[in-house]
């Protein structure tokens, strides 16, 4: 992902042209404060600059179903440049900082700047396929399969070997099983001679 801070400083110039009335501002937040509700009038986009966020969207019956998470310099709550309310509830999952950027701003920036929209676009299209891989991963059955395919998806490119970028109870929020599951799930492709687990390090036995 592009550094927030190329889009800030194209924002800056436009402020200083008269272009948009505001500059973004920046704001720090507690783990697990929430930044916006779902349904909620969406006036803002917002980028992490430092931290963690998770998206989730509450279910009819009060529980929470995990989205995917966004890590340093993404950008989140999007859909306020095309909707009129956000479409997931955000969390910070650990300290954050992050940048938010009034709706019309951020939309004479993509009209203003044809490359800084190509970013953008690549950006979003980066995010869209990390959650459709959550999702497909997401209707594998068997516990230990889906584990094994996520790991798979974090596989290092012409290696056998991955790392794993976050604790268990994160892995197990995005895949919906509970850290204990994949815990044990781990333990079982180990034992199975499929992987071989050095902390966070993952070794691919097969395949």
């Amino acid at each position: 992902m592009e550094s927030l801070d190329r889009y800030l400083e194209a924002l800056k110039r436009l402020f200083e042209k008269g272009l948009i009335e505001a500059l973004p501002s920046l704001s720090t937040v507690k783990t697990g404060e929430i930044i916006f509700h779902g349904e909620e009038p969406a006036g803002k986009i917002f980028g992490v600059k430092t931290g963690k966020v998770q998206l989730v969207r509450y279910l009819e019956n009060g529980q929470m179903s995990h989205q995917y998470a966004i890590d340093n310099g993404s950008w989140f709550g999007e859909s306020a440049l095309f909707h009129g309310v956000y479409a997931n509830s955000a969390i910070a999952t650990e300290p954050s900082l992050i940048v938010a950027i009034p709706k019309q701003a951020f939309l004479t920036l993509l009209h203003q700047d044809p490359e800084i929209s190509l970013i953008f676009i690549s950006e979003l299209t980066e995010q869209l396929h990390i959650a459709k891989n959550l999702m497909t991963l997401r209707c594998i059955r068997s516990a230990s399969d889906r584990v094994l395919a996520y790991l798979y998806n974090l596989k290092t490119p012409g290696q056998n070997i991955c790392v794993l970028n976050c604790p268990i109870k994160a892995i197990a929020e995005q895949i919906c099983l509970t850290p204990e599951v994949v815990s044990r799930s781990l333990r079982k492709l180990q034992d199975d001679g499929i992987i071989q687990r050095n902390q966070r390090k993952i070794i691919f036995l097969e395949g």
